[in-house]
C-alpha cells in the first residue's frame, strides 16, 4: 500500500483509531472506510494493517488504480503479489496468485471455481492465525474484483477473516452497502469527516502565522490533502476559496494539479522521464522496467528512481516502485506527452511478451498503443477478449471490438475474424443485448462451416430467448448437415431443445439420441448431460415416464460429476432438467441443480441463462408451498427477462407467477396477470400448454369467461392438469356428465405420480359432489389430500382439506368439517397463502352460521314433520311417504306445506339441498380457489 501524501502521523482520528483496533480485536468480518478524496482513508487503512500485523494476523493489502481499472482482478493481483513476494517460493500464496493470473491464459475462466479456490486459500490463512484482506481505492476496482469481494462478503472464508475496504463517498458497492444497512454487529463503517481546526493545525508548518493558518483551514474545509496543496497558494486565492466564490472549486482542483506538477518539475530530466515511465508501467514499475520504458541505461534509471524517492514522490518496496498517492501518479501520467505515452505503453507490452507476463496486463497496454493493421496486437486483444467472455464479459466486449478494429483485412484471417465476431456476439448476449448479439451472429453464419457452426449454435440460444423457433430450427438444420463430431453433437442438442419447445417430442428424442451417439466419442460429460436432460423432457412430453426417469437421473448424475468449467456453456439446460425432476417428484434434486445453475450463471455473467433458471426455482418454490419466495424469484426472472429483452422468458415468468399471486394476493391481482399473459403469452407450443393450466385455474377461481383462457396445446406432460381443469369447468357450468368423464380420464392418465394423482382425484371429488355422490366425493378428496401431502404440494393439500370440510358439512358431520378446516388453515399458514386463509375464514363462518340455522330449523319441526322431511330428501313421492308412514296422502301434503314454509323453500330439490347443508344448486359445487 502506498504511503500517504501527508506526514505519517494519523492526527485527529482518535475515535476512528479506537474503532479500527476494536474491529481487529473483535474479528469483525467487514471494515468499511469511506470519505472524500484526500480525507485520510488510505492512512487509516494503513493503521488497520499495522494493528493486524502486530496482532499476528496475515495481511494481504492491495490498491486499485485509476489507469488499470479495466484489468480483471487487478486489486487482488496486487494484494497476492505482495504476499507471494514474502512467502516461500511455490507456496499457497504463489498458487493463489497463479489462479488469478490464469484468467487470461485459459480458453474459459471458471469464475465460480476461481472464487472458491481463493476463498479456500484465505480460509486456510484465517484458520492458522487470522487473515485480513485490505483493499484501498475500491472505487477504481475492476468488475471481477468487485464480484470476488461480494463473493467473500456473502461467504466469509472463516471466523478469523476480515475484509477491510476503503473507497470514496458515494461509491460503496451495493452488496457492501446492504451489509451495513442490515446493522450487522460484525460490520464496522467509518465515514471520515474533515478534520477539525485543531487537528488540521498540526499539519501546517509551525512558522505559518495563525491568521493564514485559519484561512487555509477555511479554504480547505479541513481536508488534509487540500491543506498540503494550499501551502504555497496566495492569500487572494485562499480568500476566494474560504468565501466559496464562483469558480473557487475549479481553482482548487487546478491548484492541486499545479502543486503536484511543480513537484515533478523540480526533478532532473532523467527523474521526470522515470516518473513518466513508472506512471505508465503501474504495478510493473521496477527499476528494470522503468529503465526499459524510460529508455535509460540501468545506472541512470537507478539514480532516477532514487531521486523520486528522495523527493518524496514514492517509495521502493523491494524491487517495486509505488507513488505515494494515486494523484501523484495521475499527475505524472498526464504530464508526459501523448505520443511518448503511446510509445511507452508499446514498450511495456513488449516487455510483457518477452517475459511471458500476464495476458491481462499485456492486453491493457496493447489496447493503448494498437494501430490498425497490427495483427499481433489484434491477436493479443482478441485472445484476451475470448478468455474473459465468462469472467468479465464487459471487458471481453471492449477488447474484442478493439481487436476487430485493428485486425488486418486478409483472406487468411477470415476464420479468426469469425471467431472474434462469435465471441463478440456471445459477450453482447451475455450482457443482455440479445438483438445486437443476433445481428452480429448473422454476419458470421455465412462464413465457412468451421467458423459458422459455433455462431449458429449460439444463435439458436438467442433465438430461443426471443421466441424465434422457426428461425432457430432452419439455421440449425442447415448447419448440422455440414458439421461433424462434437460440433455436430452440439448443434443436434440445440435442435433437440428447439423441438422440445415446439412440443415435438419425437423430434427432440431423435436429435438428442443422435447427439448422444456422437458425444460418447468426445468425452464431453456436460454436453452429454445436456442431451440426456433434453431426452428426459422429450420422454416426459411423450408420456413415457419410465424412460423420462432413466434419462433424467442419468443427466443429473452427469451434471453432478461435471466440472463448473465444462458445465458453464450449457448452464441454461439445467432448467429443463429441473422441470423434469419437479414433474417426476424429485424436488430435492431439482433444488440442488437449480442452485448450482444460478450460481454458475451468476459467476459466469451469463445473464441470458438466468431467467430460465429462476423460472425453475420459482416453480419449485410454488410447488413446495414457499409462496413469498416463489413470487420474489419469479419477479426477479421477469426483471431479468426485461433486461435482456426476452418476451418469451417474460411470459414464462408470468406463467409461474399466476398461482402464487392468486393464493397469496387474491383474485384481482391474478386475473390482471392472467389477462396480460393471455394477450402476450409465450410463443413456444410447450410453454403455451403449460400456461393454459394456471390461466384456466385462475379463471375458475374468479369465475372468468373465455377471455382469460389460452388455447389448450396438447402435450402428454400437461394432460392430467388439462383434464382436471376441464372437468372442474364442466362441473361449474352444470355439465355433470362431462365433469365425470374428464375426471375419470385424469385419474387414469395420472399414473403413479403423486402430484398428478392429487390433481386428478381433486377433480374427481368435485365431479362426484356435483353428481350428489357425497361419500364418493369424500373418498376422492381424501386421496387427493394424501397424494398432495406425499408430493410436498402444501397449498394444494390445504385446498383438498378445504374441499373435505365442505363435503363433511354437507353430510352433516360438523366435527369432521371443523377438523378439515383446521388442517387447511395449517397448510395456508405454512405456505403464506394469505388470500386463501382469509377466504377460508369466511367459509368457516358461513358453515358455522348454516349449521346454526339448520339446528334451529330442526327443533322447529315436529317429530312427524321431521320424518316426512327426511323421506322427501331421499326422493320419495307424497304417496310413497304416506304408504311408508301409514297415513293419508292428504296428511303428507299438509306436512310438506308446513315444512316448505318453515324452511322457506318452494321445491323438493331446494328442501333436499337445505337439509344437506349446501348453499349452491344441486350438482354445482363451489368453484375451487385455483385448484
Amino acid at each position: 500500500m502506498t504511503e500517504a501524501v501527508l506526514r505519517p502521523e494519523l492526527v485527529g482520528r482518535a475515535g476512528e483509531r479506537s474503532l479500527v483496533e476494536a474491529a481487529i480485536a473483535g474479528g469483525h468480518r467487514l471494515v468499511l472506510i469511506d470519505g472524500e478524496p484526500g480525507v485520510g482513508k488510505t492512512r487509516l487503512l494503513e493503521h488497520l494493517v499495522e494493528r493486524a500485523e502486530a496482532a499476528g494476523r496475515t495481511v494481504l493489502a492491495g490498491s486499485a488504480t485509476e489507469f488499470e481499472r479495466l484489468v480483471p482482478f487487478g486489486v487482488y493481483v496486487d494484494a497476492f503479489t505482495r504476499l507471494s513476494d514474502t512467502a516461500p517460493e511455490g507456496g499457497p500464496a504463489e498458487a493463489a496468485l497463479g489462479t488469478l493470473l490464469s484468467a487470461g491464459k485459459a480458453d474459459q475462466l471458471d469464475r465460480y471455481h476461481t472464487y472458491r479456490s481463493i476463498r479456500s486459500f484465505l480460509a486456510r490463512l484465517a484458520d492458522d492465525c487470522g487473515a485480513v484482506v485490505a483493499l484501498d481505492d475500491l472505487h477504481w476496482a475492476d468488475a471481477p474484483s468487485l464480484e470476488l469481494t461480494e463473493f467473500l462478503l456473502r461467504r466469509p472464508p472463516a471466523a478469523g477473516f476480515t475484509l477491510a475496504l476503503a473507497c470514496r463517498t458515494g461509491t460503496v458497492p451495493p452488496v457492501i452497502a446492504e451489509a451495513v444497512a442490515r446493522r450487522d454487529p460484525h460490520v464496522t463503517r467509518l465515514s471520515l469527516a474533515p478534520l477539525d481546526e485543531d487537528a488540521a493545525a498540526l499539519l501546517v508548518p509551525p512558522q505559518v502565522d495563525p491568521g493564514r493558518r485559519r484561512l487555509m483551514y477555511r479554504a480547505s474545509g479541513g481536508n488534509p490533502l487540500f491543506l498540503r496543496a494550499l501551502l504555497d497558494a496566495d492569500d487572494r486565492l485562499l480568500s476566494e476559496l474560504a468565501e466559496g466564490r464562483p469558480g473557487a472549486t475549479l481553482a482548487l482542483e487546478q491548484t492541486l494539479l499545479a502543486v503536484l506538477r511543480r513537484e515533478l518539475d523540480r526533478l532532473t530530466p532523467a527523474g521526470r522521464r522515470a516518473a513518466h515511465a513508472a506512471a505508465v508501467a503501474g504495478e510493473l514499475a521496477s527499476p528494470v522496467v522503468i529503465s526499459h520504458v524510460a529508455e535509460l541505461d540501468a545506472a541512470s534509471a537507478a539514480a532516477a528512481v532514487d531521486e523520486l524517492c528522495r523527493h518524496g514522490l514514492g517509495t521502493l518496496a523491494g524491487a517495486r516502485f509505488a507513488f505515494r498517492h494515486p494523484l501523484v501518479r495521475a499527475a505524472a501520467y498526464d504530464t508526459c506527452g501523448a505520443a511518448w505515452r503511446v510509445a511507452a505503453h508499446a514498450r511495456v507490452a513488449g516487455h510483457l511478451r518477452r517475459t511471458d507476463g500476464s495476458l491481462a496486463l499485456l492486453a491493457h497496454h496493447t489496447e493503448r498503443c494498437a494501430e490498425p493493421g497490427d495483427e499481433r496486437a489484434a491477436r493479443t486483444l482478441g485472445d484476451a477478449g475470448i478468455a474473459y467472455l465468462d469472467s468479465a464479459p464487459a471487458t471481453a466486449v471492449r477488447l474484442l471490438r478493439e481487436a476487430l478494429r485493428v485486425l488486418p483485412e486478409r483472406d487468411d484471417l477470415v476464420p479468426y475474424r469469425g471467431r472474434l465476431l462469435t465471441g463478440l456476439a456471445r459477450g453482447t448476449g451475455v450482457m443482455g443485448s440479445l438483438t445486437e448479439s443476433r445481428r452480429i451472429l448473422h454476419e458470421v453464419i455465412h462464413l465457412p462451416p468451421e467458423v459458422a457452426s459455433a455462431a449458429v449454435a449460439f444463435s439458436s440460444v438467442i433465438s430461443r430467448m426471443l421466441g424465434r423457433l422457426d428461425e432457430a430450427q432452419a439455421l440449425l438444420s442447415a448447419q448440422t448437415r455440414k458439421a461433424e463430431g462434437r460440433v455436430r453433437a452440439q448443434l443436434l442438442a440445440e435442435l433437440a431443445a428447439v423441438a422440445m419447445l415446439r412440443s415435438d417430442p419425437g423430434g427432440a428424442r431423435r436429435h438428442a439420441r443422435e447427439a448422444l451417439a456422437l458425444v460418447s466419442e468426445t468425452a464431453d460429460p456436460a454436453l452429454e448431460a445436456a442431451a440426456y436432460a433434453l431426452m428426459g423432457v422429450a420422454c416426459m412430453q411423450d408420456g413415457d415416464l419410465a424412460a423420462a426417469r432413466a434419462h433424467s437421473r442419468r443427466a443429473g448424475w452427469l451434471m453432478d460429476s461435471a466440472s463448473d468449467t465444462a458445465l458453464v456453456p450449457h448452464v441454461e439446460l439445467i432448467a429443463p432438467l429441473s422441470w423434469s425432476e419437479i414433474f417426476l417428484g424429485r424436488p430435492a434434486d431439482a433444488e440442488r441443480h437449480l442452485t448450482r445453475g444460478v450460481e454458475l450463471a451468476t459467476m459466469s455473467g451469463r445473464s441470458y441463462a438466468m431467467p430460465y433458471l429462476l423460472i425453475g426455482q420459482a416453480q419449485l418454490n410454488a410447488r413446495t408451498g414457499q409462496l413469498a419466495e416463489a413470487i420474489e424469484i419469479a419477479e426477479h426472472a421477469a426483471a431479468a427477462s426485461e433486461y435482456i429483452r426476452s418476451s418469451e422468458t417474460l411470459a414464462m415468468a408470468r406463467c409461474v407467477l399466476l398461482l402464487p399471486v392468486l393464493w397469496r394476493h387474491g383474485i384481482e391481482a391474478a386475473l390482471a396477470l392472467a389477462g396480460s399473459l393471455a394477450a402476450n403469452g409465450p410463443g413456444s407450443a410447450w410453454w403455451q400448454a403449460m400456461a393454459y393450466v394456471p390461466v384456466a385455474r385462475v379463471g375458475l377461481a374468479g369465475q372468468a369467461g373465455p377471455d382469460h383462457r389460452l388455447p389448450p396445446v396438447l402435450t402428454r406432460d400437461t394432460e392430467v392438469e388439462r383434464l382436471a381443469v376441464q372437468s372442474i369447468r364442466a362441473g361449474a357450468d352444470g355439465d355433470v356428465g362431462t365433469a365425470l368423464a374428464r375426471s375419470a380420464a385424469a385419474v387414469e392418465a395420472a399414473g403413479d405420480l403423486p402430484y398428478r394423482l392429487g390433481l386428478a382425484h381433486d377433480a374427481r371429488a368435485r365431479a362426484l359432489c356435483g353428481h350428489d355422490d357425497l361419500p364418493g366425493a369424500v373418498t376422492a378428496a381424501r386421496i387427493s389430500a394424501e397424494r398432495f401431502a406425499e408430493s410436498g404440494a402444501v397449498v394444494e393439500r390445504g385446498l383438498a382439506h378445504q374441499l373435505l370440510a365442505t363435503l363433511h358439512d354437507r353430510m352433516g358431520d360438523a366435527a369432521a368439517s371443523r377438523a378439515e378446516i383446521g388442517r387447511a388453515k395449517a397448510a395456508y399458514r405454512e405456505s403464506g397463502a394469505d388470500w386463501l386463509a382469509a377466504r377460508l375464514t369466511r367459509v368457516e363462518r358461513r358453515l358455522a352460521a348454516r349449521g346454526q340455522r339448520h339446528a334451529a330449523r330442526e327443533t322447529a319441526l315436529t317429530g312427524r314433520e321431521r320424518e316426512v322431511a327426511e323421506l322427501i330428501s331421499q326422493g320419495l313421492t307424497n304417496r310413497e311417504v304416506a304408504e311408508r308412514l301409514q297415513v293419508s296422502q292428504k296428511t303428507v301434503e299438509t306436512h310438506v306445506s308446513r315444512i316448505f314454509s318453515k324452511y322457506d323453500v318452494r321445491s323438493r330439490v331446494a328442501l333436499a339441498r337445505r337439509l344437506s347443508g349446501g348453499d349452491l344448486p344441486a350438482g354445482r359445487p363451489e368453484p375451487p380457489a385455483g385448484s
